[in-house]
Order: structure tokens, then C-alpha cells, then sequence
């Protein structure tokens, strides 16, 4: 029983950082330290194709990174493992599988001195046009 109830508090204490977090307009993700996607915000849905329902109780390295970028994926987790942020540009996947360029930042999140689980915050990259494309700055 004692399991049962640690475990729901650091999924609680997971969820109320993730909810801290969602306060723009991007994708929240809130995973424990087996990557057990927790929290899943509408953002998520709406980059990558998941209703909360759907991705819930998914890991997030089946559903998030594209096979190219799975051992990276890894790789970051294993940072995170150690309590070490992350962030910067990273291929994601929609549900359809369609490579997305996204800007993530991932953040540990600690019980005391204990790492119990990640926040990714994710927003799609918006393409630059190369200089000399035609666009030009407001108001000029």
C-alpha cells in the first residue's frame, strides 16, 4: 500500500509542475522516470495528433521523437535521470508519423534531492525565409 501511495504523489507532484507550466501556447508533457507519459496538455494534442486520453499512460519514446531521433531521445533522458535540463531544437513526430522541427525544453522535476519525473515543453519551429526571400519587416 505504501508503494501505491508514493507513487500517486509523485504523479500528483508531476501533474501540479506540468500544470505550472501550461500557461502559453505551448505542448506540456509531463512523464515520470520510466517515461510513463502523466499530463498531456490540448497544445500537445494540437502539435502532435494525441488527444490526452490517447497518449495518458503511453511511454514518451513511442510517442514523441521519430525513429531518427530516438537514441537522442534516450540520450536526453538519461540527463534528465541525472537531474540536468535540456533544451533546443529536436525532430518530434505527429501521430501520422510527419517529422516536425520543435523547439523543446525539459526540466526535471525533484521530490527533495530525488529526480521523480520530466516536463517537456514543446513549440513548433517557425521556418526563417533565407535573406533576399521577399519578405520584408513590418513596417517597412
Amino acid at each position: 500500500m505504501r508503494f501505491f501511495e508514493s507513487a500517486t504523489s509523485r504523479v500528483a507532484t508531476i501533474v501540479a509542475a506540468a500544470k505550472a507550466q501550461d500557461t502559453s501556447d505551448a505542448a506540456v508533457i509531463g512523464t515520470d522516470m520510466r517515461g510513463t507519459i502523466v499530463y498531456w496538455n490540448e497544445h500537445a494534442r494540437a502539435l502532435y495528433g494525441w488527444a490526452a486520453d490517447e497518449a495518458v499512460g503511453r511511454n514518451i519514446l513511442e510517442v514523441t521523437p521519430t525513429y531518427g531521433s530516438l537514441d537522442e531521445a534516450t540520450q536526453i533522458m538519461e540527463e534528465l535521470r541525472h537531474g540536468r535540463s535540456w533544451r533546443g531544437q529536436f525532430i518530434v513526430k505527429a501521430r501520422d508519423g510527419t517529422p516536425i522541427v520543435a523547439f523543446v525544453s525539459d526540466t526535471p522535476v525533484k521530490s527533495g534531492a530525488k529526480v521523480i519525473g520530466v516536463i517537456g515543453v514543446s513549440r513548433r519551429e517557425r521556418r526563417r525565409k533565407p535573406r533576399g526571400s521577399g519578405e520584408h519587416p513590418a513596417g517597412r
